[in-house]
C-alpha cells in the first residue's frame, strides 16, 4: 500500500462544489503545493463517503441476492456478480475508498485543522473516517490501522482490536461533539458548498456517531453476546441515535460531471473511469429471492403482499407473448434463457433510489429502528421491538413513496406485520433486508446471521432468518465445491497488497488462498 500525502483528483471535485476554480492551473507542479485549505479538503472526504456507501453497497446488493444478471458464468471481471472467483479480479474498489481517497486526505485534513485549532473539521473528519474504517473492516476482517500510513507494507492489525479502536473512537468522538470547541467562533467555518449534507450542524453530525457506535455495537448480537446487558445497550445508543436524527442525506444536483449525479442514476459511470464501478442497473435483473421470498410476488396471481415490489421496479418494455413482464425475476446467476429478452425484465431505474438526483443517505433512520427492533428482541422487549418494527417500515415505504392506503393496509395487517405475541426474528430480519435495498449494511446483516436458511438449517431463537436462500448458480467448482460453503470476506486489494504487502497477506494465510474467502468474520458464526 503506498504511503500517500493527498489525493490530488480532489481537485475536480473541490472546483464543483467549493467553488475555487482559481486553485489549481492543469499543470501546477505537485510538489510544490504546501497547503491546501481544510475548506477544500473536506468536500473530497465527504463526497468520498458517498462514494463508498455506494461501493458497499454495489457490490453487497448482488451478494446479498437482490440482483442478479442475465449471463451465468463461473468467472468474470465481476466476481461478485457471477460465481464469487475473486481471486481472478484485479481490484476492489472499497479497499482504495478508505486507504487513499479517505484515509490520505483526512490525514491531511487532520493535521491542517489541528494547526489552526478547527475543532468543528476535527470532529467531522474523525466521524467519516470511523465510518470507513468500520465499512472496510467489515467486509475485509484484518487490516492496517496502527501502522497504516508509516510504510509501504504496515502490520495488520486484527479485527478484534479494529473493533476495540472503533468503540473507543465512538465514545471519543461523542465527547469531542458535545464538547464547547466544536462550536467556538474560532472555528473556520463549514457552510452548504463545504457539507452538502448538513452544511456544518454539529449537533446533527453528532447524532451520526450514536448511529455508527450502536452499528459497532450490534455486531456482538447474535454470535458473540445475545445477554440482556448488551442488547440493552444497543437499544440505548440507537435511541440515542433517534432522538433528534436527521437523515445525513448527500445532495446531488444533477449535470454533466460525474461526481454531480447520483451513483445509482442512470448517469452514473466510474470515478476517473477505473478506480470505480458503474451501477450497471440497466443489466440488472431481481433474483427470485428478493421478489418471492421478501416482496411476496405470486406468479399466479401476478400480485405482492407487499406494495414496495410496484415502486422499487416497473415493466422495462412490452410483455412476453402475453406474460405479464413486469416483475419478471431470475434465480442468482442462472442466466437468463436463450430465447429472452433483457427488455422482458423490470426496469430497476423506475423508482425514487436510483434517479440522477437522489440523494444517498450515509445511514438511513430506518436502519435505527431495526437495530432498535433486533436488540429489543433479544432483550426479550417485544413490544419495543414490535414499535420500532412498525417505524421502519413505515420509514422506508415513506422514502419509497408509497401511497398511505398501501401503507396502511400492510401495516395494519397482522399476517404481513405481526403483533407483539408472535413477532419473530424473521419478520425483523425479512423488512430490514427490504428497507437496506442498495444499501451497504444488507450483505453484513445476512453474514450475521450465516446466511440461514432451510439447507444449511442455521436457527436463531429456533428460526430460520432467510427462508428461501440458496447459493447462487453456477459458482466456481474450484473454490466452491462444498455444500453450504458462503462467501464471508472480499479478497485483500491485488493492485496494492500482492505487489506490497504480500509477507502480511502470507501471515494472515490470505495471498492467493481461496479459503481466506470462506472465513467468518469475528461477528459471524465460526462453523
Amino acid at each position: 500500500m503506498y504511503r500517500i500525502k493527498y489525493l490530488l483528483i480532489f481537485l475536480v471535485i473541490a472546483i464543483s462544489f467549493a467553488g475555487c476554480d482559481d486553485f489549481l492551473g492543469d499543470n501546477r507542479d505537485v510538489d510544490a503545493i504546501d497547503k491546501v485549505p481544510p475548506s477544500q479538503i473536506m468536500p473530497v472526504v465527504l463526497f468520498y463517503s458517498v462514494l463508498q456507501n455506494y461501493d458497499h453497497g454495489e457490490y453487497g446488493s448482488y451478494l446479498s441476492q437482490s440482483l442478479t444478471t442475465p449471463g451465468r458464468s463461473q468467472a468474470s471481471s465481476l466476481a461478485y456478480k457471477s460465481g464469487w472467483e475473486f481471486l481472478g479480479m484485479n481490484r476492489h474498489p472499497q479497499w482504495r475508498r478508505h486507504f487513499f481517497d479517505i484515509g490520505s486526505n483526512a490525514n491531511e485534513l487532520l493535521a491542517l485543522a489541528g494547526e489552526e485549532g478547527s475543532s468543528n473539521y476535527i470532529a467531522l473528519t474523525r466521524l467519516l473516517r470511523l465510518l470507513s474504517v468500520q465499512t472496510t473492516t467489515d467486509v475485509f476482517g484484518d487490516m492496517p490501522l496502527t501502522e497504516a500510513y508509516l510504510s509501504s507494507a504496515p502490520k495488520y492489525d486484527t479485527q478484534e482490536s479494529i473493533y476495540d479502536w472503533m468503540l473507543t473512537e465512538a465514545d471519543a468522538l461523542i465527547d469531542l461533539f458535545n464538547s464547547a470547541d466544536v462550536k467556538a467562533s474560532s472555528n473556520r467555518t463549514i457552510d452548504g458548498k463545504i457539507d452538502r449534507v448538513f452544511a456544518g450542524d454539529m449537533n446533527k453530525w453528532k447524532q451520526l456517531v450514536y448511529a455508527v457506535k450502536a452499528r459497532i455495537l450490534l455486531r456482538q448480537i447474535p454470535n458473540i453476546s445475545t445477554s440482556i446487558e448488551v442488547s440493552n445497550e444497543i437499544v440505548a445508543t440507537a435511541e440515542m441515535a433517534l432522538n433528534g436524527w436527521i437523515d445525513p442525506i448527500y445532495k446531488f444536483d444533477g449535470g454533466s460531471s460525474v461526481e454531480l449525479n447520483n451513483m445509482w442514476g442512470t448517469n452514473n459511470k466510474p470515478i476517473n473511469s477505473w478506480e470505480s464501478r458503474a451501477n450497471e442497473l440497466g443489466g440488472a435483473i431481481p433474483t427470485k429471492f428478493l421478489v418471492e421470498n421478501m416482496l411476496g410476488f405470486d406468479s399466479g396471481s401476478n400480485t405482492a403482499s407487499d406494495p414496495r415490489l410496484g415502486y422499487l421496479m416497473q415493466a422495462r418494455g412490452a410483455a412476453a407473448n402475453g406474460i405479464d413482464t413486469t416483475f419478471r425475476y431470475l434465480e442468482s446467476n442462472i442466466g437468463m434463457p436463450a430465447t429472452h429478452k433483457i427488455e422482458w425484465y423490470p426496469d430497476m431505474y423506475e423508482n425514487v433510489l436510483s434517479t440522477d438526483t437522489s440523494s444517498i443517505i450515509l445511514l438511513t433512520r430506518g436502519e435505527l429502528h431495526f437495530i432498535v427492533a433486533e436488540a429489543a428482541y433479544w432483550a426479550g422487549d417485544k413490544v419495543k421491538a414490535t414499535e420500532h418494527l412498525r417505524k421502519g417500515i413505515h420509514y422506508h415505504m415513506s422514502r419509497l413513496q408509497v401511497a398511505p392506503a398501501e401503507k396502511a393496509a400492510y401495516l395494519e395487517n397482522p399476517d404481513l406485520v405481526p403483533g407483539s405475541a408472535n413477532i419473530t426474528l424473521r419478520d425483523i430480519m425479512k423488512e430490514k433486508y427490504i428497507a437496506l435495498y442498495l444499501q451497504p449494511e444488507q450483505w453484513n446483516d445476512m453474514r450475521r446471521y450465516g446466511y440461514s436458511n432451510e439447507s444449511n438449517d442455521r436457527r436463531y431463537d429456533n428460526t430460520i432468518i432467510y427462508p428461501g436462500l440458496q447459493r447462487p448458480h453456477n459458482l466456481y467448482e474450484a473454490y466452491w465445491s462444498g455444500d453450504n460453503e458462503w462467501l464471508q470476506r472480499i479478497n485483500y486489494d491485488p493492485e496494492t497488497e500482492e505487489k506490497y504487502n504480500r509477507s502480511e497477506l502470507t501471515r494472515l494465510g490470505a495471498f492467493r488462498d481461496h479459503q481466506w474467502l470462506k472465513k467468518p468474520m469475528i461477528w459471524a458464526p465460526q462453523n
